[in-house]
């Protein structure tokens, strides 16, 4: 990996931990501080079996494990990035252009999202049709009255859109001249209760439990579960998806901390 790819990565996460450690210190009058990442504290463990930070507490020197997890695929995410990028440009380009306020909905399976915006000419054609498309319609759209797109894209294209694309257009004021975007499941995993999607929860918790396990000199070890994913998922989920898989796999875990957007919460493993 890069160093600046790392360092953005590791400040990343150093961020969400310091997130949990100040929401777990005011709940606990605890005083745990991050002391770094593990294979800097402990460069013998370089490509072994670790986990993510070496955390302790200022007070009494204990230690503290902490391990961090996302519920995204990061390689869909790149995807659901692209075409958010173009979607702020096309709002950008036509705002102040519009006769009163509208929402644009787009939503793509994730299992066949090919669309190629990756190449430039793709995604340059994909913005004009798109940003024309909206311009016209918007002028023919009643208040809250919506109409589909996706019939008048597909033949301007030089790329096939997956089954799954669906686009609307609603307009839902009279007033002023804005664009709004809303996207729906374009990109992340993220646990529910189907069984596929149990098992790999599983194993992303029983995973960070094994790296929890090697912190032999932390007295307390704290799984932090970040969900920053396109389908973010409810607490109330993750506390379920946690109560159908094995016990055993998350034996070595005290604490497990929930993060989505601005939100931390705390998992209680006593309930379950």
């Amino acid at each position: 990996m890069a160093k600046n790819k790392q360092e953005k990565d590791d400040g990343w996460e150093r961020e969400h931990v310091q997130r949990v450690l100040d929401y777990h210190n005011k709940k606990y009058k605890k005083h745990i501080a991050i002391k770094g990442r593990t294979t800097d504290v402990y460069p013998c463990l370089e490509g072994q079996l670790n986990w993510d930070w070496v955390c302790y507490d200022t007070e009494t020197s204990e230690g503290i494990a902490v391990e961090v997890k996302k519920l995204t695929d990061e390689r869909l995410e790149v995807r659901h990035n692209t075409i958010g990028g173009v979607l702020e440009e096309i709002k950008n380009g036509l705002s102040n252009k519009l006769p009163g306020t509208f929402l644009l909905s787009i939503s793509i399976s994730p299992k066949n999202y090919c669309i190629p915006l990756g190449e430039q000419q793709n995604k340059q054609k994909f913005k004009n049709v798109l940003c024309e498309t909206i311009f016209q319609t918007a002028q023919k759209l009643k208040l809250e009255e919506e109409q589909a797109l996706t019939p008048q894209i597909i033949g301007q294209l030089p790329f096939a859109l997956p089954d799954s694309f669906f686009c609307v257009l609603c307009k839902v004021s009279d007033k002023g001249s804005a664009l709004y975007k809303s996207s729906g499941v374009m990109g992340s995993w993220s646990p529910r209760l189907n069984e596929d999607e149990l098992e790999k929860f599983e194993e992303l918790v029983s995973h960070a439990n094994k790296q929890l396990g090697q912190a032999t000199n932390a007295k307390r070890t704290i799984l932090v579960i970040i969900e920053e994913g396109l389908r973010m998922t409810i607490l109330d989920t993750v506390a379920m998806a946690l109560e159908q898989i094995n016990h055993a796999s998350y034996s070595q875990i005290n604490h497990i901390y929930y993060i989505s957007g601005e939100k931390v919460a705390e998992i209680p493993l006593t309930n379950l």
